[in-house]
């Protein structure tokens, strides 16, 4: 068998559709923020690809995991912000990772209305969809 030389245009790899509920409390009154979110890391090093060793690889779950405990730590206020904060924490954290990118998709919730007053922590799922990339 010959040896070919291959070059990679794009070598990055991720998790993708994190589904994540995140709810605020202020008191009785609740605020709810659903994002799905996709992760996408590229290393200084091709030895994943070239020869087989995953050593450096930040495990799927890991980022999915990162996902999960960022928004409890800091919160979802808006996803252009979590998007931002992900990818910091991604490049600071791995000093191989040289580009985050980091898509995320909105999902807006509506508090259901009873009486003409709005619910303090019951909602409703909106079809529209807001997205976010950096």
């Amino acid at each position: 068998m010959s040896a070919c030389n291959v070059d990679f245009v794009k070598a990055r790899y991720g998790k993708d559709k994190v589904r994540l509920l995140h709810v605020k409390k202020e008191g009785s009154v609740h605020h709810i923020t659903e994002v799905l979110v996709n992760t996408a890391l590229s290393l200084n090093s091709k030895k994943d690809y070239e020869l087989g060793d995953n050593s450096a690889i930040v495990a799927t779950d890991s980022q999915k995991n990162t996902v999960y405990v960022l928004a409890k730590k800091h919160g979802v206020e808006c996803p252009e912000t979590f998007a931002l904060l992900l990818s910091e924490h991604f490049l600071k954290k791995y000093s191989h990772v040289t580009s985050s990118r980091i898509y995320i998709e909105q999902h807006p919730w509506r508090r259901i209305e009873k009486d003409g007053r709005q619910h303090v922590h019951a909602f409703i799922s909106c079809p529209e969809i807001g997205r976010a990339h950096v």
